[in-house]
Protein backbone atom coordinates (compact mmCIF):
# COMPACT_ATOMS: atom_id res chain seq x y z
CA UNK A 1 0.00 0.00 0.00
CA UNK A 2 1.44 3.14 -0.59
CA UNK A 3 2.01 6.21 2.01
CA UNK A 4 -0.50 8.24 3.23
CA UNK A 5 0.39 11.62 1.32
CA UNK A 6 1.03 14.59 3.60
CA UNK A 7 -0.76 17.88 2.06
CA UNK A 8 0.77 21.34 3.01
CA UNK A 9 -1.54 24.16 3.60
CA UNK A 10 -1.87 27.30 1.38
CA UNK A 11 -2.27 30.34 2.37
CA UNK A 12 -2.37 32.90 -0.66
CA UNK A 13 -2.45 35.48 1.75
CA UNK A 14 0.77 34.39 3.49
CA UNK A 15 2.33 32.72 0.41
CA UNK A 16 2.23 35.18 -2.65
CA UNK A 17 3.47 38.95 -2.78
CA UNK A 18 0.38 41.48 -2.09
CA UNK A 19 0.19 42.73 -5.94
CA UNK A 20 0.80 39.17 -7.25
CA UNK A 21 -2.91 39.50 -8.54
CA UNK A 22 -2.91 43.17 -9.79
CA UNK A 23 0.22 41.78 -12.36
CA UNK A 24 -1.65 38.98 -13.94
CA UNK A 25 -3.45 39.62 -16.99
CA UNK A 26 -7.02 38.61 -16.29
CA UNK A 27 -8.41 37.35 -19.56
CA UNK A 28 -5.12 34.90 -19.79
CA UNK A 29 -6.15 33.90 -16.30
CA UNK A 30 -9.30 33.31 -17.02
CA UNK A 31 -8.94 31.07 -19.94
CA UNK A 32 -6.58 28.63 -17.77
CA UNK A 33 -9.10 28.84 -15.12
CA UNK A 34 -11.95 27.27 -17.79
CA UNK A 35 -9.02 25.21 -19.25
CA UNK A 36 -7.57 24.11 -15.87
CA UNK A 37 -11.08 22.92 -14.20
CA UNK A 38 -12.07 21.16 -17.66
CA UNK A 39 -9.56 18.70 -17.40
CA UNK A 40 -10.12 18.40 -13.45
CA UNK A 41 -14.04 17.69 -14.03
CA UNK A 42 -12.72 14.82 -16.66
CA UNK A 43 -9.74 13.52 -14.44
CA UNK A 44 -12.13 13.21 -11.72
CA UNK A 45 -15.40 11.60 -13.33
CA UNK A 46 -12.65 8.64 -13.88
CA UNK A 47 -12.27 7.81 -10.60
CA UNK A 48 -13.27 4.93 -8.71
CA UNK A 49 -15.00 4.53 -5.12
CA UNK A 50 -11.48 3.73 -3.33
CA UNK A 51 -9.80 6.86 -4.77
CA UNK A 52 -12.05 9.16 -4.22
CA UNK A 53 -11.83 7.80 -0.19
CA UNK A 54 -8.56 8.31 -0.50
CA UNK A 55 -6.84 9.45 2.64
CA UNK A 56 -4.01 11.73 3.28
CA UNK A 57 -2.82 14.09 5.85
CA UNK A 58 -3.40 17.98 6.28
CA UNK A 59 -1.72 20.22 8.56
CA UNK A 60 -5.66 21.68 9.12
CA UNK A 61 -8.21 19.19 9.11
CA UNK A 62 -8.59 16.17 11.72
CA UNK A 63 -8.95 14.19 8.16
CA UNK A 64 -9.01 14.46 4.95
CA UNK A 65 -9.64 12.82 1.74
CA UNK A 66 -9.82 13.16 -1.82
CA UNK A 67 -13.71 13.77 -1.63
CA UNK A 68 -13.21 16.43 1.09
CA UNK A 69 -10.26 17.87 -0.87
CA UNK A 70 -12.35 18.62 -4.14
CA UNK A 71 -15.50 19.41 -2.10
CA UNK A 72 -13.82 21.91 -0.66
CA UNK A 73 -12.54 23.37 -3.89
CA UNK A 74 -16.12 23.38 -5.54
CA UNK A 75 -17.72 24.92 -2.69
CA UNK A 76 -14.64 27.32 -2.72
CA UNK A 77 -15.57 28.56 -6.27
CA UNK A 78 -19.31 28.69 -5.55
CA UNK A 79 -18.22 31.14 -2.39
CA UNK A 80 -16.30 33.07 -5.32
CA UNK A 81 -19.45 33.23 -7.70
CA UNK A 82 -21.35 34.06 -4.21
CA UNK A 83 -19.02 37.31 -4.10
CA UNK A 84 -18.96 38.29 -7.40
CA UNK A 85 -22.74 38.42 -8.05
CA UNK A 86 -23.40 40.18 -4.46
CA UNK A 87 -21.15 43.04 -6.12
CA UNK A 88 -22.93 43.24 -8.87
CA UNK A 89 -26.95 43.09 -7.63
CA UNK A 90 -25.02 46.27 -5.60
CA UNK A 91 -27.77 49.15 -6.28
CA UNK A 92 -24.93 51.47 -6.08
CA UNK A 93 -23.50 49.67 -9.28
CA UNK A 94 -26.58 49.21 -11.49
CA UNK A 95 -26.39 52.62 -13.52
CA UNK A 96 -22.63 51.23 -14.53
CA UNK A 97 -24.34 47.86 -15.30
CA UNK A 98 -27.34 48.70 -16.94
CA UNK A 99 -25.39 51.29 -19.21
CA UNK A 100 -22.45 48.56 -20.17
CA UNK A 101 -25.38 45.88 -21.00
CA UNK A 102 -27.39 48.48 -23.29
CA UNK A 103 -23.82 49.30 -24.97
CA UNK A 104 -23.27 45.44 -25.77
Amino acid sequence: MAPTPIITPYDPGKSDPDDRLLKMDLDTSLKQYVEDRGRLVERLRKLSDREWNRTAEHGEYSHYSVLIMFRHLALHDFFHAYRIEELLLKREWAPEWQAAASAS
